[in-house]
């Protein structure tokens, strides 16, 4: 129905709308071992996706993407760290959310675990759940800006 190039920002987007809408569906929250699955089926993508990757190509070819990358996670990191002061965070949930963002998150409850403090497991999965969501956006918004650019 939509022009080839459309299709897969379509598709994303679709589905994260989707999921959006049903998690708002009580019957739908109350399936047992949704979030599990879900996860399962984002780290075999990941896993997918991590095969294909050609290292030695992208430095060859792209170490400036390389760069930005880097850049990106460390400047994100450091943008976090500031607000947090800012807002006078404390430890454990800025470390929880900072795991949460970066890492995904399946490994909240095991930094959580580490840190002997249960109560922050729900902001961190709340915030990289939503992390999960805004990004779809953000990140298909964003191929279509720079694609337009250049």
């Amino acid at each position: 129905m939509l022009p080839k190039n459309l299709s897969m920002a379509a598709a994303i987007l679709t589905i994260t709308t989707l999921g959006i809408a049903a998690s708002t569906i009580e019957r739908i929250r109350k399936i047992p071992m949704t979030f599990q699955l879900g996860q399962y089926f984002i780290l075999i993508f990941c896993l997918a996706v991590a095969s294909m990757a050609e290292l030695s190509l992208l430095l060859d070819t792209a170490p400036v993407l390389l760069l930005w990358v880097v850049f990106m996670v460390f400047g994100t990191m450091t943008l976090h760290l500031l607000l947090s002061i800012v807002f006078k965070v404390d430890a454990d949930t800025v470390l929880i959310t900072s795991v949460a963002a970066i890492c995904s998150p399946p490994f909240v409850p095991i930094v959580a675990g580490a840190l002997k403090n249960r109560e922050i497991v729900v902001s961190g999965l709340t915030t990289g759940i939503i992390g999960y969501a805004v990004g779809n956006y953000l990140g298909v918004f964003c191929a279509y800006l720079f694609r337009t650019m250049g």
